[in-house]
């Protein structure tokens, strides 16, 4: 009954490869045949039939999300949980498994870190510079693929490394072969120092130790007995060999299901003779699933003709439809994308509105991420839903990235997860104090890690403020690597959302918005200057505070403020209600005199004295700040003000430069200008340099010269690159350099011209003014010409370098400036709850319900009580009935309302998605604890992405649209140079893959194909309808031209 259970929804083909008993078994199953149902029941049918354990069967897939899918089917088959005990897991993420449990047997640390291709695209651009190589010869993506390939070829002996002649007869230099050989090693030896694993190398290091350890493979054999591979064409070399190691002989239980038409994935080194290698090694058993139960006859029958064109195909039998013949297939031409993704709108909404079609049935796929931009900007014009299945996973997404960051960092200390970690959810530290930071360790020859743990050590170059936030971090960091130490990784994501939540202002956006547009209180500079200046000189500081809740806030703020900060200890007055007359002021400090005074006599001496608060008559010897309304703001302004002037940063070692070129392409344009000038410790200029250059052929184009106003009739006698470049690096030296899209252009430029003529790297940390300028006016144009119209900086003639080193100098600091005025506001938060205590002494509830300035300082004030529930201090002289009162007003901020707004939210959906995340990693089966966590999220892809029970369409490429399938399918950018993709000298073998990506693709659609084409697709030439299209016998299809009304 059992048995009849599991095979009941099989076909005659599906259940002879269930039911085979022992021994290698093909499968050669085809688009909607049922395969994934073939794994599934075979699994089934083991456990129930044949009485094998759940755990020693290895089913193998090539995503988590099928992997997932697999266990739950299986589940559901058989009636028990046993999916969960099922080895069921990609390639690499059953590596990292066996390399957690075994790897130290050949040499690597338990603790290893995961380096997914972000990271080790930053790796080799390090090897890249380390190797005074041009980066333009040699970029990543080539060194990417040929450091995979050398893997995977299972050739990584460091004494005889073999580097493909193909390869190097494309690159443009002799030195070519020996050059790749030392990127090779030392990108090695880079993931040596990290204690880091690629991709690649899960896979190598497991073949190795299966290859090299007897026991441990001898282990796996008697653990596991039965071994199923999902979508088996797309296996690798690595891969295949690591099957022959873990298949115990003699039984070789090993079912692999593959169809060649679907191998698309030959850039990771899979091959459809892979099948053939099966065949030829095993001898196995093989069942042709011929039963096609996805798509319409139409679909399958046009989609079978297309593939038909690949003359390398072997030969294969045709699928039977279980479908009737279904609608045609459209095809559309449009002129532009614009207009395609009109049109496609219309299409979707007349499917909904006349078919009844519902969003999360339809599927839009294209050849590559980029020709979906404009559609998904009408999609949002048209307020239609859509998941977009990027290239990254969820964790990629800046917040989640940035909790992660923690996670990782005490996980394995790398620099970039520190950079993610200190900056999230707030910057502890401005952008050009980074760099310094940055410059100060390469210069010391140290880790960034240990000068930040060291920061008060750099006092000149790191102001209090700053220190006292990096000094934090790393006091909360230490915590949290102490409270989660061996604890599952659940309770680790409740610690870590606890430490974050308190890491958040208490401030939000519009709430600052408030404050920022408040005039600034009168005297404030003036004030800080005096202050400033006696604690420069060392003078002494002397507070005499009016009795009162709002005065003495204001009084404690301003003395922990000098003491924690500045370390000063500052003589304070606190002044009863007894007595209020008795104002004694210090000669020879500066006085602070806090509260609402009267008539009092502050005398007529030199002594300089503030006056935060209000006074019968003025004398004309205190300077009074603010309206004295509400003295606990008052005091916390004239406290970041004071602070925010220490935290001006150095600007010595700095250098700002800027290059004219002959033209905008970073490839070939050629340097006829270079200008800078050093700058001193407040920015301005100490030295310059000033040279023309004579470009090679000396000829500058008549439309380059209209811009900068070089021509050639003026370089004709300037010195070539070769002369200047040496020049040029001797007044640089080390120091950090400045300039507007120097990350994008200048820097490329001048770091290509360097390897060509010095053979050296451009090693100097830089600051863009560009890149600031969009995070400080996120809204407003950033260009040299805006930002001087902003900032009111008179200029002549721009593009000109020199001219436009000193515009950009003094946009320098006033982006500087900004930065800090910004940073400013938000600062000594952990003074908010002394400032809410005396605004709830003073505001009526009506006032709390409005957002002013006071309201936002409260509401700010709730928040950082209600995340941080510290105590209130016991070293504020109020008298018991006071005392009794203050510490109402403190419960009150803690236990109030505060209003929501939209970051809230926010949080509370990052901190959700996160969880989510969580409970699919639990749901995997891929153990508890946080390394176990850590190694998931690097191997989950863009294709455990894709939600499909919500109701939105879903956008994605046709690689990650594999083993999907929707009732309604649009492929966009059917034309050719789109799909297939345009590749100088493309290979027929390239063009049979993208023939057979596009017949993936057809075979998503279950009822309904749309094709579209552009006859302008990026506004260039004419194109042609693609290849594939034209393929189609016009049985199958109508086209439609734009003229037509859809």
């Amino acid at each position: 009954m059992i048995e009849m259970n599991i095979l009941h929804e099989l076909n005659e083909k599906q259940i002879e490869a269930v039911i085979r008993n022992t021994g290698p078994i093909l499968v050669i199953a085809g688009p909607g045949t049922g395969k994934t149902k073939v794994i599934t029941h075979r699994i089934a049918y083991l456990i129930r039939h044949h009485k094998i354990k759940s755990e020693n069967i290895l089913a193998i897939t090539f995503t988590n999300k099928a992997a997932q899918e697999m266990r739950d089917r299986v589940d559901n088959e058989i009636g028990e949980p046993h999916g969960s005990n099922i080895k069921v897991s990609t390639f690499h993420a059953f590596c990292v498994k066996v390399l957690r449990n075994h790897g130290q047997k050949i040499g690597l640390s338990e603790n290893f870190a995961i380096f997914d291709q972000e990271i080790q695209d930053e790796i080799i651009g390090e090897v890249v510079k380390e190797n005074n190589l041009n980066a333009d010869d040699y970029p990543i993506w080539l060194l990417r693929n040929v450091i995979s390939e050398w893997k995977c070829n299972l050739d990584t002996g460091q004494d005889d490394i073999k580097i493909d002649p193909d390869v190097i007869a494309e690159i443009d230099d002799p030195d070519a072969e020996s050059n790749l050989r030392n990127v090779l090693t030392t990108y090695q030896n880079k993931l040596a120092e990290h204690n880091a694993l690629d991709f690649d190398d899960l896979l190598v290091k497991t073949v190795a130790l299966f290859d090299q350890v007897t026991e441990v493979q001898q282990e796996y054999h008697q653990e596991i007995s039965h071994i199923l591979v999902d979508e088996y064409h797309d296996v690798n070399s690595v891969q295949y060999r690591l099957l022959q190691l873990i298949c115990a002989p003699p039984e070789n239980n090993l079912m692999v299901v593959a169809d060649a038409d679907q191998s698309i994935y030959s850039w990771r080194g899979s091959n459809p003779q892979f099948i053939e290698n099966f065949k030829t090694d095993y001898e196995p058993y093989i069942v042709k699933l011929d039963d096609h139960y996805r798509c319409s006859e139409n679909i399958l029958r046009a989609a079978e003709e297309v593939i038909a064109n690949n003359p390398e195909r072997p030969s294969q039998h045709t699928l039977i439809p279980h479908k009737d013949e279904g609608r045609d297939i459209f095809h559309y031409t449009f002129s532009t994308p614009a207009e395609e993704a009109r049109n496609i709108v219309r299409i979707i909404q007349k499917l909904i509105s006349e078919r009844g079609t519902s969003y999360r049935d339809i599927a839009i796929f294209y050849r590559t991420h980029r020709l979906a931009d404009v559609l998904a900007e009408e999609l949002i014009r048209s307020k239609i839903r859509f998941q977009r299945i990027r290239p990254t996973n969820s964790f990629d997404d800046e917040n989640l990235r940035g909790i992660l960051s923690y996670l990782c960092f005490v996980q394995w200390q790398l620099p970039r997860d520190l950079e993610n970690a200190i900056n999230f959810p707030e910057r502890r530290v401005d952008d050009l104090t980074w760099v310094r930071l940055k410059w100060l360790a390469q210069r010391n020859k140290m880790e960034l890690a240990e000068l930040l743990r060291n920061i008060d050590d750099y006092p000149r170059d790191v102001g209090p403020l700053t220190r006292k936030n990096i000094l934090h971090f790393w006091e909360q960091l230490e915590e949290l690597e102490e409270e989660i130490a061996g604890e599952p990784v659940d309770k680790i994501m409740n610690i870590l959302f606890d430490k974050l939540d308190l890491f958040r202002s208490p401030y939000r956006a519009k709430e600052l918005e408030v404050i920022e547009s408040q005039i600034e209180m009168s005297n404030l500079g003036l004030a800080q200057d005096v202050l400033y200046s006696a604690v420069d000189r060392g003078e002494p500081i002397q507070i005499t505070a009016v009795y009162g809740i709002d005065a003495y806030c204001a009084t404690y703020i301003i003395r922990e403020v000098l003491n924690t900060y500045l370390d000063l200890n500052v003589q304070v007055n606190y002044l009863t209600s007894e007595s209020a007359g008795e104002l004694i002021l210090s000669g020879n400090a500066v006085n602070l005199l806090v509260g609402d005074f009267g008539e009092v006599d502050v005398g007529g001496d030199q002594a300089r004295k503030i006056l935060i608060g209000s006074m019968q008559s003025i004398p004309s010897n205190v300077i009074q700040l603010g309206s004295g309304d509400n003295h606990s703001i008052d005091a916390l302004k004239l406290c970041q003000r004071l602070l925010s002037r220490f935290e001006t940063p150095n600007m010595s070692d700095m250098v700002i430069y800027d290059l004219e070129t002959t033209g905008v392409n970073i490839k070939n344009a050629n340097i006829v200008e270079i200008a800078a000038k050093r700058l001193n410790v407040i920015g301005n200029e100490v030295e310059e340099f000033h040279r023309l250059v004579k470009p090679p052929g000396g000829f500058i184009p008549q439309s380059v010269t209209k811009v900068h106003g070089i021509s050639t009739e003026d370089v004709k006698d300037a010195p070539s690159i070769e002369i200047v470049l040496p020049e040029f690096c001797s007044f640089i030296q080390d120091r950090i350099l400045i300039g507007h899209n120097v990350a994008k252009y200048d820097n490329p430029i001048l770091e290509r011209d360097l390897q060509d003529y010095l053979k050296r790297n451009l090693t100097n940390p830089y600051y863009d003014t560009l890149v600031t300028a969009r995070k400080l006016l996120p809204r407003q144009r950033r260009g040299i010409e805006s930002l001087a119209e902003k900032f009111g900086i008179q200029h002549s003639r721009l593009h000109r370098a020199m001219e436009d080193v000193e515009v950009n100098r003094q946009i320098f600091k006033e982006l500087i400036r900004m930065d800090l005025k910004k940073r400013e506001v938000k600062s000594l938060a952990e003074f908010l709850p002394y400032v809410g205590i005396s605004l709830l002494s003073k505001l009526d509830d009506d006032k709390q319900k409005t957002l002013t300035e006071e309201s936002a300082f409260l509401n700010a004030a709730k928040r950082y009580v209600k995340t941080h529930q510290n105590g209130f201090p016991d070293d504020i002289p109020f008298d018991a009935s006071e005392k009794e009162q203050v510490l109402d007003f403190f419960d009150q901020l803690g236990q109030s309302d505060v209003p929501i707004f939209p970051e809230d939210t926010d949080w509370i959906d990052y901190k959700s998605k996160f969880r989510n995340l969580l409970v699919q990693f639990y749901r995997g089966g891929f153990g508890n604890g946080l390394s176990d966590f850590l190694d998931y999220q690097k191997l989950l892809t863009n294709f455990d992405e894709i939600e499909d029970n919500k109701e939105q369409i879903t956008l994605m490429t046709m690689h990650a649209a594999k083993g999907t399938e929707y009732p309604v399918v649009i492929i966009i950018g059917m034309e050719e140079g789109s799909f297939p993709i345009w590749k100088r000298d493309i290979t027929p073998e390239e063009i049979e893959e993208e023939r057979r990506l596009f017949y993936v693709g057809m075979t998503r659609a279950q009822d309904q194909l749309y094709l579209t084409s552009t006859i302008y697709r990026y506004g260039d030439r004419e194109r042609s309808t693609s290849m594939f299209v034209r393929e189609m016998p016009e049985d199958y299809m109508i086209s439609w031209s734009p003229r037509q009304r859809l």
